[in-house]
């Protein structure tokens, strides 16, 4: 059995190999001067807390989220397993005179102390993670009391059948995201927002909800995805020292 290490190795290598093109690809960030921009304005506006406080964007990639909440005014950490995604970031956050602290972390397990943040933010992570209910968990302890979780995700892929007897596929994806990968991520084996869900409550929050992404889907011009992403929202518990003790 693949292990984890291994696991991350091959999903950080296909992210770096992207990097410098990642942003020009149709349907991975949208132009700042779209209607679909604008919508993705507004999703992190209606989930984020009002007033601005401490924001950690995990498995932040180029800094889409990350930009996103610096420009309503939060104060905003970034961070990724991809130094060259980091690189994006950083540049892209320098010609837009927002600032941003990039640094290199992994996403499942954030090394910054308990109750340092006010909410946790994903985009496009959840399907990829190498053990999300351990990820959710760590997030949890780094959120103040009453502090939120936002994963904003989407259904990428469509159930895969059984591949016995078939060859691997080819190809820049499948060759990091091989079907052994792919067999190990959770992630990949949703295919509805409820089960995700569970995969919150069971990390410990409260108060879960889910927003459709339906405004964003309808003015994208290349979508990565057949039907609308998805936010997920989920709180933490104000008394985050009784549920620690459990």
């Amino acid at each position: 059995m693949i292990d984890d290490n291994e696991i991350q190795k091959r999903i950080t290598g296909f992210w770096s190999s992207i990097a410098t093109g990642y942003e020009a690809h149709p349907g991975n960030v949208p132009a700042l001067d779209t209607d679909e921009y604008v919508e993705w304005l507004k999703a992190p506006t209606e989930l984020l807390p009002v007033t601005p406080g401490s924001v950690l964007d995990v498995a932040t990639g180029t800094g889409f989220v990350a930009l996103i909440a610096a420009r309503l005014g939060h104060r905003v950490t970034a961070i990724d397993l991809s130094e060259p995604m980091l690189e994006v970031g950083r540049a892209e956050a320098n010609r837009r005179g927002l600032k941003v602290t990039f640094l290199h972390d992994d996403a499942v397990a954030p090394d910054f102390p308990e109750k340092s943040f006010e909410a946790v933010v994903s985009r496009h992570l959840i399907w990829t993670l190498r053990d999300p209910v351990r990820a959710l968990r760590n997030w949890r302890k780094l959120l103040k009391p009453g502090g939120r979780v936002v994963a904003i995700d989407g259904f990428w892929f469509k159930p895969e059948p059984d591949a016995s007897g078939v060859p691997e596929r080819s190809g820049l994806f499948d060759e990091f995201y091989s079907r052994e990968i792919r067999a190990a991520l959770p992630g990949w084996h949703y295919f509805s927002v409820e089960p995700l869900a569970a995969v919150v409550e069971r990390a410990g929050f409260s108060g879960v909800r889910v927003k459709v992404l339906d405004a964003i889907q309808r003015v994208a011009l290349h979508s990565p995805f057949e039907e609308p992403a998805y936010a997920l929202c989920g709180f933490a518990p104000q008394n985050l020292d009784l549920l620690g003790k459990k």
